[in-house]
Parts: structure tokens; sequence; C-alpha cells
């Protein structure tokens, strides 16, 4: 049917040849769900390769859902891969913004909240400050690692979370997503792998991948990362990282338990990996229930915490941090450098400002019951429908909704968008893009009366397309 080969003079391990080849056979059609693949005996000796190479591309194919393993028969592509029903470059699009939306649209998409909401006035106030106070040195080039003073003060600020570090552990970064490039310079390599929770952020699996690493999936469970699942695959595999975002994750809205972090931590240093630690919106806790970061439990120093104020700050000013192990710490300040030399001194200053004078625990107060108003409307909403189910999180900005077994979410992304309602569907947060039985809701940019609005305009394409799915007919008689 197709061609295999491998070239033993490229850097690309032979392993990796092999399954970027069936990778992409599998997703092109030209091995189409069901196929049966050769067995590793038969393989290896077509290649030249020994059988533990086929049997390594085989296990990274089966870690990504390309194949499965039928006891007694073999080896076969899997039944749920198939191709997209529209560009994925459209869907990664939707979920940054990227798309014409109308001002009138109902905008479930977006986690960016309101302008109406940033802090705008103060701002003018912290500004003036700085340039009263620095003129032109404002707008010098920083150290590389940061504005000592933002430095201290973060590592001041952090303690709240019962974080303790040194000001000299601190990399100031320009928003959460450059956090993630900058450690993926600094520590993959092509051909490397990193493990990530499914699902998860769709952007940090394009940064890894832009590096070249291989993404390994491990399940995603109701109280964090599925801890046997990830130590079985551990001892297969040797990930650089295991990407995490154990407070109100990205898309699902799940947190950690504590139990669940310690285990991971342990793993970590068990199997000598790092854990890069997404934290971006911890501040949004609605609930009892208390959430510290991983980090706060990290007593190997195998946590790299990257955090975001992006989003509840201002998502254009991109401002963020990094909190490094002892060993890494030049490492990411020379990435950062190649990246953009360093985050704008004038942003730097004035948010050291804003946080040393109590502005941004002001803000975060007014900010966070903005959001608990419209995290308990869309809620009410969601809570008891036939149509879907959902796990309800402590906080953040995501419903993650699973839906009945006949209704296909990128159809209901397709009917939603024509009538003015935009959602994401589930498959762009996981890596083999296969899943269309989810979408995920963000209530950051909407007021209450449009939740209540667009939600049931879901309801109403979701009883849609479910009656439409169980029609069928019938003969005249």
């Amino acid at each position: 049917m197709v061609n295999f080969s491998v070239d033993k003079n490229k850097t690309t391990p032979l392993y990796i040849q092999i399954f970027n080849q069936f990778k992409k056979y599998i997703e092109n059609g030209s091995i189409p769900p069901g196929y049966k693949l050769p067995t590793i005996r038969s393989l290896a000796k077509e290649l030249g390769v020994n059988n533990v190479t086929v049997i390594n591309a085989y296990r990274l194919l089966e870690a990504n859902g390309y194949i499965e393993k039928r006891v007694g028969s073999g080896t076969y592509v899997s039944e749920t891969v198939r191709q997209s029903e529209m560009p994925i470059e459209d869907i990664k699009a939707l979920e940054h913004g990227q798309i014409l939306v109308n001002k009138n649209m109902i905008n479930f998409s977006s986690s960016s909240p309101n302008p109406e909401l940033f802090p705008v006035e103060d701002f003018k106030v912290i500004i003036n400050k700085v340039l009263e106070r620095d003129g032109g040195y404002a707008f010098e080039y920083q150290d590389t690692k940061g504005y000592m003073p933002l430095r201290k003060v973060i590592a001041e600020f952090i303690k709240k979370d019962e974080v303790s570090i040194d000001y000299e552990d601190v990399q100031i970064i320009s928003g959460g997503q450059q956090g993630i490039d900058v450690v993926s310079k600094a520590l993959i390599n092509f051909g490397d792998c990193v493990f990530v929770e499914s699902p998860t952020y769709s952007w940090a699996i394009a940064s890894f991948k832009s590096r070249g690493a291989e993404i390994v999936d491990i399940e995603l469970e109701n109280d964090g990362i599925n801890v046997y699942m990830l130590e079985e695959k551990l001892k297969i595999f040797k990930p650089k990282l295991i990407y995490t975002m154990p407070v109100f994750q990205n898309p699902t809205g799940i947190s950690y338990s504590v139990e669940k972090m310690k285990k991971l931590i342990e793993i970590a240093y068990k199997y000598d990996t790092y854990i890069v630690e997404d934290d971006f919106s911890n501040e949004l806790n609605f609930s009892n229930n208390k959430h510290l970061p991983l980090k706060a439990y990290d007593k190997y120093d195998r946590v790299i915490y990257i955090k975001s104020f992006s989003k509840i700050y201002m998502p254009g000013l991109r401002l963020g941090f990094i909190l490094s192990p002892k060993n890494l710490i030049n490492s990411f300040a020379e990435a950062k450098y190649v990246t953009d030399l360093s985050t704008s001194g004038l942003m730097q200053r004035a948010f050291e400002i804003y946080l040393k004078e109590g502005m941004w625990k002001k803000h975060v107060e007014v900010f966070k019951n903005t959001m608990k108003n419209r995290f308990d409307e869309m809620k009410r909403l969601l809570a008891d429908n036939s149509y879907f189910e959902i796990n309800i999180p402590d906080g953040g900005f995501y419903f993650w909704i699973k839906l009945k077994e006949n209704i296909s979410s990128k159809m209901i992304y397709l009917k939603c968008i024509e009538r003015n309602v935009s959602i994401v569907p589930g498959s762009i947060f996981f890596s083999n893009k296969i899943d269309d039985s989810h979408i995920r809701l963000s209530y950051a940019s909407c007021e209450v009366d449009k939740i209540r609005k667009g939600i049931l305009t879901i309801e109403e394409v979701i009883k849609d397309i479910d009656e439409a799915g169980n029609s069928e007919y019938i003969p005249i008689v």
C-alpha cells in the first residue's frame, strides 16, 4: 500500500522516522482505519533495523492514539482516527481570536475579558509615576532576566501561594506563551519527547512541536493527571518535560488534588525529568477549596513555574514570569535573550508599582466578582441538560462539555457560527485532533445577558442536530 524507509545517516532517531511516516500516511488516509500493521519482525527485516526500533515506533503511535493492539490478532490503525472536517488552522485561529467576529457575536471561544474590565485609569496613574520618577531610563533595555525591583516584588508576591524563592530565580517574560516558548528553546531538541495532559492547551503543543518534539498524551482524570499511566509511559520514554496546568486546567477546568500533586513531583524526581506548570488564572477561585500551585509542593526543585498576568490584567501588555530550578536559570535567560532581548522596561516598571502598592490585589477583587457572576450564571444554565455532561470546576475561565455520542462538536461549531455564537470544538485540545465529543465554553468576554442568550442558542442547535441524527426513512404504507 505504501513504502517505508529509514535513512541511517540522518540525526533523527530511526524509530522517530518510522513513527513520522506512519503518522503521515494515517492522517492523509493512505493507511485507513482498521488496517493491520506489519508484524514487528517483518517490518524490522524490511527496513534493516532491529526489533526494538520498530517496537518503540509502535509504542509512540499507540501512545498518540494512532494504533491499537487487539489481543491474539495483531496491531491495527485505530478506528477513531479520521481527518478533520475543517482546516485545523481555522480552529487554532479561533482559539486565539484570529477570526472575523462581528460585533454582535456572542463569544464563548475567547478567554480574554471585556476591555471594559481592564484597569485603564490605574494604568494611567502608574505610567505617569514611572515617567516622572525614571524619565528616559524607563525606555532602556532591561537585564534579560528582568527589572530587578519587579523580580524582588514577585518573590514577595508569590509567598501568598506558599512558594518561597529567591528573586534571582525569577525570569520576567512577555506573557505565558512566551514562557512556554522560552522553556522549549532552552530544553527541547529535535526528537525529544514531551508528555502533556490530554486534553491540553493547543498552542503549548504547537510550541513543543516547533522544536521537533514528539508529543505523548497522558489521560487527565477528575483530580489530575493519571499518575499510573504516567509512570507506565515513563518506563518506556524519557521525556524532557511534563507539561501541566494543575489549577483550573485549560480546557477542562480540572484542579489537581494535593495527593496527586505530591505524587507527580515524586515521579518526576524518580525519573529525572521536569514538570512545566502553566498558571494563568489561579486567582479565580470561586470555591472554599484551597488550590495552591504545584510549585508550593516542589521539594526537589523539579517544577518550572510559568505565571501569566496577562488575562486578568490586560492581555495586550503581555507580562509574566518563570520561577526556575536553580540549574536552569541561565539556560532560560539565554533563551529569553535570543527571543526578544528583554520584556518592555516601561511595562515592567509600571507593574512593579502596581504590585507593590496593592493595586493588583484591588483589581483582582473587582475582576473576580464580575467573573463569579458570569460563572454562576453559566453553571446554572448548563445544569441538568440531557444532551451533555459537565464537571463543575472550582474556578478559572472554562466549562468543558461532553456531548452525547451522536452529536458532533464540529457540527455544533458550524451551526453556532451561523447563529452568531462562537464556541471552541474540543478536538483542538488533543494532540491527535480526533476527538469530536467535547466543546469548551468561556464566559470571560460575555456579560450575563449574553450568556443566557448564547446558552439558549447552543441548546437549540444541539437539539436540532440530535433530532436530525435520529431521523430515518420509512416506507409509505
